[in-house]
C-alpha cells in the first residue's frame, strides 16, 4: 500500500510541477508579448493601472475620442483595457489582412399604423424605442414565424435586450470586468442572470411550440421553412442534429444581434433624414416613382433593387454611425503598416474610425454625403473601406436580410410621411451605436 501511495504521490507532484512550469512559461510568453506591444505598436499612452479607460473623451457621447485617435493613428492603434492590450484596426489596408482570411410586411404594417396615429395627433415619436420594437418583431416573424405583438403593447423583450446590451458594454469598458470571476462579484451579475433567464424562457417557448407543430405534421420539410426550421431539422453526416444548447445559442445570437443592429441602423437613418430635407425629398421622389399606379404599399423583393438613392442614403448613415467592432485573437503574427502584432493578441476592427478615416473619406468625413456611394465612387474605393457588417469570409450572415429590412422600412415610411427633428441626441457606443437620449421625431402626412 505504501508503495502505491508513494507512486501516486510522485505522479501527483509531477503533474503539479508540470502545471506550474506550464503556467510560468505561459506567463513569461504573455509578459514578453505585452512588453513588445507597449514598445513597438502605436497608440495613446496608457495609465499603468486603468490603461486608456480614463482617456479624456473616451466613452463620452459624440465619439470625440475615436475621431481624435484616428486623426493621429490612421492605420492602427493599441487600446489598453487595464493591462490587456487590444489592437484597433481602422483603415482598409489594415482591415483586409484580418477579415479577408480563411422582410416582414405585416410588421411594417403595424409600424405604419402607429406612425399614422402619431401624425394625426401631432405627437413626437420615440425613434430608437420604436425602431427596436420593429426590428424585434421582424426577426421573430421572419426567422421564427412567431408573433409576439411587441409593437402593439409594452414589450419586456425589448427592455430586457436593452438591459443585456448595456451590461455587455459595461463589461467591455470597465477595467477588469471582462474577467468572469470579477464580473460574478459585481452588482451587475444578478441583473445579467435574471435578464438572460427571461430571454431563454422566450426562446424555449418558441422552440417547444415548433416541436409541437412538427408532431402534428407528417412532413414539415415540405412547407416553407424559416431559420428555426433549419436549426431544428439540420443533421450532420452521421444523422446527428444540434444540441439544445447549440439551438438556444443560435436563437439568442440571431435575436440579440438582429434586433440591436437593425434597430440602431433605422434610428440613425431616420435621424439623418430628418436633418437633411433635400436628401429626404429625393428619397420621397424615388418612392413616388416606385409606387406610381399602385393601389397598396406592398414592397416586393424586386422593388428593393430600384431604390438606388435610398440605398446610398442608408449606406452613408451606416458609415456615419455604425460601430459594431468585430474582434479576433491572432493565431499567428499579423503585419500592419510596418508593425508586427504578435500572436495571441486581441485585435478589433474599429468600424467607426475606419468609416471616419481622413485618408479614406477625406477631411469632410463628418458630412452627410450620399454621393459617396454612387457606383463610380464605390468602384474607386477599397472594398474594405466600408464594412458595417464586417467583411471577408467572416462577415455577418444576416447582412442581406438587414439591408432588405432597412430598404423596406424606408420605402414604407417615406411613401406616406415626412420626418422632422424635434429633439436630437449624440451617438454613444453600447455594443451598437445608440443615442445618449431618446431621439424625438415628428412624422407628418405627405
Amino acid at each position: 500500500m505504501s508503495v502505491i501511495t508513494t507512486i501516486l504521490g510522485t505522479v501527483a507532484l509531477s503533474i503539479c510541477g508540470f502545471k506550474i512550469v506550464q503556467f510560468l512559461l505561459s506567463l513569461v510568453a504573455t509578459l514578453r508579448r505585452l512588453v513588445y506591444i507597449r514598445r513597438h505598436l502605436p497608440g495613446p499612452p496608457p495609465h499603468w493601472l486603468y490603461g486608456n479607460f480614463r482617456d479624456p473623451g473616451f466613452m463620452e457621447p459624440g465619439f470625440k475620442w475615436e475621431q481624435e485617435a484616428v486623426s493621429k493613428y490612421r492605420r492602427l492603434l493599441v487600446f489598453w483595457m487595464g493591462w490587456k492590450p487590444v489592437v484597433m484596426l481602422n483603415h482598409p489596408d489594415s482591415i483586409k489582412p484580418l477579415l479577408a482570411t480563411n422582410i416582414g410586411r405585416k410588421a411594417m404594417d403595424v409600424l405604419i399604423d402607429k406612425l399614422h396615429v402619431a401624425a394625426d395627433e401631432g405627437e413626437p415619436v420615440k425613434t430608437h424605442e420604436t425602431m427596436s420594437m420593429l426590428s424585434l418583431d421582424v426577426i421573430l416573424r421572419c426567422a421564427f414565424s412567431h408573433q409576439s405583438h411587441c409593437q402593439e403593447k409594452e414589450s419586456r423583450e425589448v427592455e430586457v435586450l436593452e438591459k443585456l446590451t448595456n451590461i455587455c458594454a459595461y463589461r467591455m469598458f470597465h477595467p477588469f470586468m471582462f474577467y468572469d470571476f470579477i464580473f460574478r462579484l459585481s452588482s451587475k451579475y444578478h441583473e445579467w442572470k435574471e435578464s438572460y433567464s427571461y430571454m431563454h424562457g422566450i426562446h424555449d417557448k418558441i422552440v417547444t411550440g415548433r416541436r409541437r407543430k412538427y408532431a402534428k405534421e407528417k412532413e414539415p420539410e415540405k412547407r416553407a421553412m424559416d431559420f428555426l426550421d433549419t436549426l431544428l431539422l439540420a443533421k450532420d453526416s452521421n444523422g446527428n442534429g444540434l444540441s439544445e444548447k447549440e439551438i438556444r445559442d443560435e436563437v439568442s445570437t440571431f435575436i440579440f444581434g438582429g434586433t440591436d443592429t437593425t434597430g440602431s441602423a433605422l434610428t440613425w437613418f431616420l435621424y439623418t433624414m430628418a436633418q437633411h430635407t433635400e436628401e429626404q425629398a429625393r428619397v420621397q421622389e424615388e418612392m413616388d416613382t416606385l409606387f406610381a399606379g399602385r393601389d397598396d404599399d406592398t414592397v416586393r423583393y424586386e422593388d428593393l433593387k430600384k431604390l438606388t438613392y435610398t440605398t446610398q442614403c442608408l449606406r452613408e448613415s451606416l458609415r456615419m454611425y455604425m460601430n459594431i467592432p468585430p474582434s479576433r485573437v491572432l493565431r499567428e503574427p499579423l503585419k500592419v503598416d510596418g508593425c508586427t502584432i504578435p500572436a495571441g493578441t486581441s485585435v478589433v476592427v474599429n468600424i467607426y474610425q475606419a468609416h471616419h478615416n481622413p485618408d479614406v473619406w477625406g477631411d469632410d468625413h463628418m458630412d452627410f454625403r450620399p454621393e459617396r456611394f454612387e457606383r463610380a465612387n464605390v468602384e474607386k474605393r477599397d472594398p474594405f473601406a466600408f464594412v458595417p457588417f464586417s467583411a471577408g469570409s467572416r462577415n455577418c450572415i444576416g447582412q442581406q436580410f438587414a439591408m432588405d429590412e432597412l430598404r423596406s422600412a424606408a420605402a414604407r415610411v417615406f411613401r406616406r410621411f415626412s420626418v422632422s427633428l424635434v429633439k436630437g441626441a449624440r451617438p454613444v457606443f453600447q455594443i451598437v451605436t445608440k443615442p445618449d437620449n431618446e431621439i424625438l421625431l415628428k412624422f407628418s402626412h405627405r
